[in-house]
């Protein structure tokens, strides 16, 4: 099942306005009270809120029922969500929120035939907005929705937020198994021999941060004001960067294939720590969008049918693709991986290979009665020389 969500702007009545902001001025009053109640009583069963709530709020309130049970339900992941990051030692506070979008469901939300206009219950009756197909959207036309959000965006502006679902059959495998890893020096670079990401991207990002610097260091009230401006431009940017590498590499790979990624939850407070790395590394592991890279290259490849799996990090960068000896020394620089058996490669190439090696050994793409699989995965390679081994440790 693929989801997908989009935003579609709105423009709306004054007397729309009025009763949509009504009911969004309810629901996060609802909202706030259900997490109040969760938090201070630890209670995170829907059921055991709901008889704490429900009655009341609806005494107090009179909000429609669809949207209390939808207040409560999200009060409570919001509360496990916290909870969760308090249990693994970090330091969170009680959520709190003014004005939450609203959640609508089938009871709430409804299209014409055409779906040019969406139907949205508000506490005064239903309203009729008008929906307009940008070029985005339009890809999802033919897709299942009932679902969405409607609010206020950071902006001041009314948006509707559809969630578009749609059943999609994976294809059958094929034996093309490639490798990725992700970098700092290099955003990712793939097993068959393909490196990506732009020479001038660095630098613009380095301008971007001197600015902010510069800007911090002011300290003026235009000053902090340009700098939230800079900021989100950098934010941006960099979304961008992630994006457009994740569609060139889906585009360079066929359905069925399988894309293998690093296991790197941890990585920086494992790599990025002080007094294990530079205060200038630091600030680099920081900045590194790895996940999010890894969640564009995910939402790219379910549309087009390829594999998205991963294996753990440890060693892939030690170890020679080649040989498959572990020897830390082999690293001789960021760039540079040499090994005693004559290999030497581009250290983050030579990672690449050992990540899909690494999958293929877990799942037996390396052996088998399908001998022509080592053969097929070489030619993707891009090496003819170049063979699955049989195992990692071995020569």
């Amino acid at each position: 099942m693929l989801t997908r969500t989009v935003v579609f702007p709105i423009d709306l009545t004054e007397e729309q306005r009025k009763s949509l902001y009504k009911t969004i001025d309810l629901y996060s009053k609802a909202w706030n009270y259900c997490v109040d109640v969760a938090w201070k009583k630890n209670c995170l069963s829907k059921r055991k809120l709901h008889k704490e709530t429900y009655y009341y709020l609806k005494t107090c309130y009179k909000l429609k029922s669809q949207y209390l049970c939808s207040s409560r339900d999200r009060a409570i992941e919001v509360v496990k969500a916290a909870k969760a990051l308090e249990r693994n030692g970090n330091i969170v506070s009680q959520p709190s929120s003014e004005l939450i979008p609203i959640r609508l469901d089938r009871n709430t939300l409804s299209f014409d035939k055409e779906r040019t206009r969406a139907s949205v219950a508000t506490q005064d009756g239903r309203i009729k907005i008008q929906l307009s197909w940008h070029r985005q959207a339009k890809k999802y036309e033919s897709w299942f929705c009932n679902s969405g959000e409607i609010g206020i965006d950071r902006r001041g502006r009314w948006v509707l937020r559809l969630i578009f679902t749609k059943e999609v059959n994976m294809p059958v495998r094929t034996n093309r198994i490639c490798g990725a890893d992700r970098g700092i020096k290099h955003p990712i670079v793939l097993s068959n021999n393909k490196f990506y990401g732009e020479s001038w991207w660095k630098e613009h990002e380095r301008k971007l941060l001197l600015h902010i610097a510069i800007l911090q260091s002011k300290g003026t009230r235009s000053a902090k004001r340009r700098l939230k401006k800079v900021w989100r431009r950098l934010r941006r940017f960099r979304e961008d960067c992630d994006r457009v590498i994740a569609k060139q590499i889906i585009e360079s790979l066929l359905p069925g294939d399988t894309i293998v990624l690093e296991i790197l939850k941890n990585i920086i407070s494992r790599c990025g720590t002080k007094g294990k790395a530079h205060k200038k590394h630091r600030a680099k592991m920081g900045r590194w969008s790895f996940k999010r890279l890894e969640n564009a290259i995910r939402y790219n490849a379910e549309l087009k049918g390829i594999y998205v799996e991963t294996v753990s990090a440890h060693y892939t960068s030690q170890t020679c693709s080649k040989c498959g000896i572990i020897c830390k020394k082999n690293r001789k620089s960021q760039a540079i991986y040499s090994c005693s058996c004559g290999l030497t490669l581009n250290a983050d190439l030579n990672a690449a290979r050992n990540i899909g090696n690494k999958w293929c050994e877990a799942n037996g793409c390396a052996s088998g009665p399908n001998v022509n699989r080592p053969i097929v995965a070489a030619s993707f390679y891009n090496d003819a020389s170049y063979k699955l081994p049989t195992s990692v440790g071995s020569s």
